[in-house]
């Protein structure tokens, strides 16, 4: 299980705290995450459900799913004047961007959870300006913010160092995954020497290292073949990618995996790819947890849960990506060992368990805010 790296990650848990009323999860500008993708937004939908199961009451504040700045903008106002006079127990912004709305309201104490700090640490495969706003956002909801989540060690360390924060304002607390949806199903039989990708189709998730390093694989196993369900604006510059390096018959594009059909896919795969340069992917865990063992890329986040030395490769290096799908579609004794691990690794994480943490974590910052121990800002 992925736990903080020392004590002072986190604080400890008294059994003794008093329930939360309610608590104010501050959205915008994404939504409850429904439907709406496999990233921080589906972040957002297991968080509530999560806090449904718990039986602890929350109301969502957010303005809808915007998906330009100019919406961004034209609602900023409106969700400000939302939040006047909305008093809760403690607040929690699920990303940096709607901390920043949360703390100029003057609604205290204030949550903000940071999952990544990509836009510093992985920069040029998105667009500048918005990247330098989110790297803005970052910096005050960390300095300004009463306490934050994390969801691993390394992220917690980065925010310490780079922006002061006090390590006890911070908790770790691991995402979770759904057990329920994704487990390993024997009455699905596995493809042999069939290789998967889930994810957005671009350069910084590492599908062209994927595409690259079959092509390479391609040429020495026969009946190897590389099944890609992704989309997104890089999507036909991936397919002409793939065009010219991989034999037509050898590959396809899926398009998008509804939510009923994810552990079918999974599940079918021998391998699954997600040579990510942004580290961390839920993806490559649910492949894990329907027993296919992934190899993700070596970078930012990933490190701290992709621990076994064949789940991790260079997400710019396509030889050795190509190397280590021939050594696991051959050596199937490797193979079954990285499968093992990974059906271990993944059943720590729940998402229940991660709502119970949050819960646990808000509670502590309430009741210091309460007593006096405040951000300099507050």
């Amino acid at each position: 299980m992925i736990e903080p790296s020392a004590r002072r990650m986190t604080s400890d848990v008294s059994p003794e705290l008093a329930p939360l009323r309610q608590v104010g999860i501050s959205a915008f500008p994404l939504s409850m995450g429904r439907d709406t993708g496999r990233g921080l937004e589906r972040v957002i939908a297991e968080l509530v459900t999560g806090l449904d199961a718990i039986r602890q009451p929350y109301v969502f504040h957010d303005r809808g799913m915007l998906l330009t700045e100019a919406a961004v903008l034209r609602q900023a106002a409106n969700f400000l004047w939302d939040l006047r006079g909305v008093r809760h127990d403690v607040w929690f912004s699920v990303y940096s961007v709607s901390a920043v709305f949360t703390i100029l309201a003057r609604k205290r104490p204030v949550v903000t959870g940071v999952y990544d700090l990509i836009p510093f640490l992985a920069r040029g495969y998105d667009n500048y300006l918005k990247y330098s706003i989110k790297r803005r956002c970052i910096e005050f909801a960390c300095r300004h913010s009463d306490g934050l989540i994390v969801p691993f060690p390394s992220t917690a360390e980065q925010v310490v160092n780079m922006f002061g924060v006090q390590p006890d304002r911070i908790g770790v607390i691991p995402l979770g995954i759904d057990h329920d949806r994704f487990w390993c199903d024997a009455a699905i039989p596995k493809r042999k020497f069939r290789i998967g990708f889930l994810g957005e189709a671009k350069r910084a998730k590492g599908l062209d290292t994927a595409i690259l390093a079959f092509a390479e694989v391609a040429r020495q196993n026969p009946d190897a073949f590389l099944a890609i369900a992704s989309g997104g604006n890089e999507l036909e510059e991936m397919k002409d990618l793939a065009r010219k390096n991989i034999p037509p018959d050898r590959y396809e594009f899926v398009g998008f995996v509804p939510e009923e059909n994810m552990r079918q896919f999974y599940s079918e795969l021998d391998l699954f790819l997600f040579p990510s340069r942004y580290g961390f992917g839920m993806s490559a865990v649910e492949a894990m947890a329907c027993g296919t063992p992934a190899i993700a890329g070596r970078t930012l986040d990933s490190t701290d849960f992709f621990t076994h030395e064949l789940s991790l490769v260079d997400p710019n290096s396509p030889a050795e990506l190509a190397a280590r799908i021939s050594l696991l579609l051959t050596d199937r004794q490797r193979h079954a060992e990285l499968r093992e691990w990974a059906l271990k690794r993944v059943q720590s994480l729940s998402w229940t368990r991660m709502a119970e943490k949050y819960v646990e974590f808000w509670k502590q910052i309430r009741d210091r805010y309460r007593s006096g121990d405040r951000t300099p800002s507050a």
